[in-house]
């Protein structure tokens, strides 16, 4: 692991007791400093970078925060900047984001509230080029944005990363819980009538919903198909779940 990357992972936001999400000023903030013109040109947007994170808290093996960084920003270390500050803010912003994700997929369907649903990160689309993921003229072209669109893209970049995930992809019989971010990424395709929703759904709480499905999907996926106790990686109850919650695992994926 690089320096800069290794500092900034022993340097994260002070965690606060009970949780507390990153506010709606601090995710303001992430979206200003992911707009630094110093950031590597191959920098995903704050919205895609969300998705990636999300994919790595949600999916099948947990991934290493130096990897996700790497991912992110295109290249394993970020450039010297005028502003170093800035750097190591946007990246303990990164960090603190990636625990609101893990704690918020970590929650049962059965204990969400309003206040603990996992919400996408996602910018605003200019009025004039705003549509849905519906919207394309008789010839089958789309011209406009919608929102969550590169955040789909993200979460989908994240699934090609790590092979793990075709013991999801591979079986037809899946294609549901994955089909609300196909349509995120890429709009409504006649063709592909099997990852299509009926367009009166209530997209965004959908795309939410199929986050836990994909987690719930994993956690059961790795309950059956675990390797011999002999040699899997054993973890203490009172230990920090492996998933990234923060939690002890007693309380997390151990319940």
């Amino acid at each position: 692991m690089n320096d800069f990357f290794d500092y900034n992972l022993r340097h994260p936001l002070p965690q606060q007791s009970p949780h507390q999400p990153l506010t709606e000023a601090q995710c303001d903030e992430l979206f200003k400093l992911f707009d630094d013109a110093s950031l590597p040109a191959t920098t995903m947007s704050a919205e895609m970078a969300d998705g990636y994170l999300t994919a790595c808290v949600v999916g099948p093996v947990p991934v290493p925060a130096h990897e996700w960084m790497e991912a992110i920003f295109g290249q394993p270390t970020l450039p010297i900047s005028d502003d170093p500050e800035h750097q190591h803010r946007l990246l303990q912003l990164l960090l603190q984001r990636h625990r609101d994700i893990a704690v918020a997929t970590a929650v049962a369907l059965h204990d969400l509230t309003p206040d603990k649903l996992f919400v996408p990160l996602s910018s605003e689309v200019d009025a004039g080029e705003r549509i849905t993921p519906y919207q394309i003229d008789e010839s089958g072209n789309r011209q406009g944005n919608w929102a969550c669109k590169d955040w789909a893209d993200g979460f989908r970049f994240a699934m090609l990363d790590h092979p793990q995930w075709d013991g999801l992809t591979n079986n037809p019989k899946n294609f549901d819980l994955l089909t609300p971010i196909v349509l995120f990424a890429e709009g409504y395709n006649p063709d592909r009538p099997e990852l299509q929703i009926d367009e009166q759904a209530n997209l965004p709480a959908l795309l939410s919903l199929s986050i836990y499905n994909i987690r719930s999907f994993w956690k059961l996926h790795k309950q059956t198909h675990a390797p011999s106790l002999r040699e899997a990686r054993k973890v203490g109850r009172n230990d920090p779940c492996p998933c990234g919650s923060g939690k002890k695992y007693k309380k997390c994926c151990g319940a």
